[in-house]
């Protein structure tokens, strides 16, 4: 039988404050890196979107805080979820205690309405959900499902989402898109963070059939979840791309 170990103080007590380290991919459109995962963050004419809410409140709070620094006075109306791997849709309840309207591909709605997105109690560590549960929880108001296609807009900036499939990954990504800005914002399919493979993988393959042959996107950067952003074009010819 296993003794029990007393936990010293100074792991107890210990803190991991989180960084949060801002580029500025174009006028109101921002990569919130710092860590393993990203987030993106497209100003509106009244509000924000915020393109993933990885990892957990912590991280999102740090997020939220520094898009209130770079947009003040805006709301953080949506939060766009590209799919639902815990370490991509950890933080989606803390952007619900804001206010703010997921927006997720369909495939992922009865997931979060039932297990995760709910008022069962958290023990371990309670999250602002659990402590101060929101009302709108009950109503189920905060969610858009996406099935295909969705557009973000204010009647100047439009912000396209795309559903891609099919991936080995996971089922119900979204994928994003500026098209003034010609910026893609994806999770998964291209890391930044690790050399490119020789080869792309089914899912990279897949990835690059939609936005260059179904959806046509004119790419002039890659903004992803992982790593930062990527100024490579798609373009024929390119040992990854092609």
């Amino acid at each position: 039988m296993p003794r029990p170990v007393t936990v010293p103080d100074s792991v107890r007590q210990a803190t991991f404050p989180v960084r949060v380290e801002t580029e500025k991919l174009a006028d109101g459109v921002y990569l919130l890196g710092g860590g393993s995962h990203n987030s993106v963050a497209v100003e509106f004419n009244d509000f924000v979107a915020v393109y993933e809410a990885p990892l957990n409140e912590q991280r999102s709070l740090a997020v939220i805080e520094e898009v209130v620094k770079l947009m003040p006075n805006k709301p953080i109306r949506f939060v766009i979820n590209s799919h639902q791997h815990f370490d991509h849709a950890g933080g989606l309840r803390t952007y619900v205690h804001i206010g703010a309207t997921i927006i997720t591909q369909w495939l992922n709605h009865a997931f979060y309405v039932r297990d995760f997105i709910n008022y069962a109690p958290r023990t371990l560590q309670p999250d602002m959900v659990s402590l101060w549960p929101p009302t709108e929880l009950a109503e189920g108001y905060q969610y858009e499902a996406v099935r295909e296609n969705y557009v973000l807009s204010d009647g100047t900036r439009n912000l396209n989402l795309y559903y891609v499939n099919p991936l080995q990954h996971a089922d119900g990504m979204l994928m994003a898109y500026l098209p003034k800005e010609r910026i893609l914002i994806e999770a998964d399919l291209v890391n930044t963070n690790v050399p490119l493979p020789t080869t792309p993988t089914k899912d990279q393959q897949t990835f690059y059939r939609e936005v260059r042959e179904q959806l046509k996107l004119d790419v002039s950067q890659i903004a992803p979840i992982h790593g930062k952003h990527s100024v490579e074009r798609f373009h024929e010819g390119c040992r990854y791309c092609s």
